[in-house]
């Protein structure tokens, strides 16, 4: 059995940025959107915020870091700034006798940058005008044995398998969305969340709900989510998408525990495991427990993760694989057009 592990470096063809670029490159995102558009505002409100605290955009980790240390306590910026609606009314809540000009709650703020995410992701997937890498690798390289684990939030992989007649959100992404839809042929273990995955305030059983417009996104035209009874609710951020935090914290456990556990099941039994894109950081712990931990030493790990592929390759030998070929030359466009799965097969085979 074959396993493929992606990173935001896979997604990198489709337009997605690195984590270390997302702050700036929605910030470009939304200086390009309708500034009249009641959302838009509040996200780059939110942006301006983060720019009175921080010297730049840049450090993803750092400014997540920084905005957990706050806790849930406004962080004051040394000049005034747009106040959100709901800084104000926390304001309200605590008994605050003057409106606040200065500062923000970082709970509400990281709350807003996730649907903000949310909606940057959903623009760049809608604008997808040619097909991904994505819908080659599918076709040439993916068999329904295949195991498939992604860090990325974006839907780019699973509308190319749902394309090709290989995905249903039946029961592609582990859980059951529907009883009465078939079981998919492949799933898909998103291991950080997806953006179209939402968790209501008061919702602790899985499945995620998922709004009719991702449906459709996805190729499920009409199809909508039983479980809403309008196209709108209250969702809690915290619990679907895991941001690139130094420490990560999984608060839905009954999401996380099987998807984690379903993956390290299937890790098991991989002959060979290709990383694609992930450069697998320090910061996930949990992500590097997984493969270190489950894959077996006698498997082929094949690595194309650019300029990080020599240290990830170091750290597999460390742990006793002695069969790791890294490759910082080729992206995963480049290894799907020229279909170097079919070479690694055959070098498999023989080993």
């Amino acid at each position: 059995m074959t396993a493929y592990v992606f990173g935001a470096g896979a997604s990198a063809h489709a337009r997605y940025p690195l984590a270390s670029n997302l702050l700036t490159e929605l910030a470009a995102w939304l200086d390009s959107q309708d500034p009249e558009i009641q959302h838009i505002q509040l996200y780059r409100c939110r942006i301006l915020q983060l720019g009175m605290v921080f010297p730049s955009l840049a450090d993803f980790e750092g400014i997540l870091e920084r905005l957990a240390s706050a806790g849930q306590e406004r962080l004051g910026t040394a000049y005034e700034c747009p106040q959100s609606v709901r800084d104000m009314f926390e304001d309200l809540a605590r008994g605050a006798t003057n409106a606040h000009s200065k500062g923000f709650y970082p709970q509400y703020l990281r709350d807003d940058l996730v649907s903000a995410v949310r909606e940057f992701f959903y623009d760049i997937e809608v604008r997808q005008s040619e097909s991904t890498a994505y819908a080659n690798f599918v076709r040439e390289c993916v068999t329904v044995d295949d195991t498939l684990i992604t860090f990325n939030y974006d839907v780019a992989l699973e509308r190319a398998l749902k394309a090709a007649g290989k995905w249903d959100i039946g029961s592609g992404y582990i859980f059951q969305f529907d009883e009465e839809r078939v079981r998919s042929p492949l799933a898909i273990h998103k291991l950080h969340g997806s953006v179209n995955w939402f968790q209501t305030p008061m919702q602790t059983a899985i499945p995620p709900i998922v709004f009719s417009r991702d449906l459709k996104l996805l190729g499920y035209e009409g199809v909508s989510d039983k479980r809403i009874g309008g196209e709108t609710c209250a969702v809690n951020n915290t619990g679907t998408l895991i941001l690139p935090d130094t420490n990560k914290q999984f608060y839905w456990d009954a999401l996380w525990r099987p998807l984690w556990e379903s993956a390290a099941e299937r890790l098991r039994g991989v002959k060979q495991l290709f990383i694609h894109g992930y450069s697998l950081p320090r910061a996930d712990q949990h992500a590097r427990e997984l493969l270190f931990d489950n894959v077996s030493r006698d498997a082929i790990v094949h690595i194309f993760c650019r300029s990080a592929s020599d240290r990830i390759a170091e750290e597999f030998r460390m742990r006793g694989f002695s069969k790791v070929l890294p490759n910082s030359t080729v992206g995963f466009e480049s290894w799907v057009e020229s279909h170097s799965s079919a070479e690694y097969r055959c070098q498999s085979s023989r080993a």
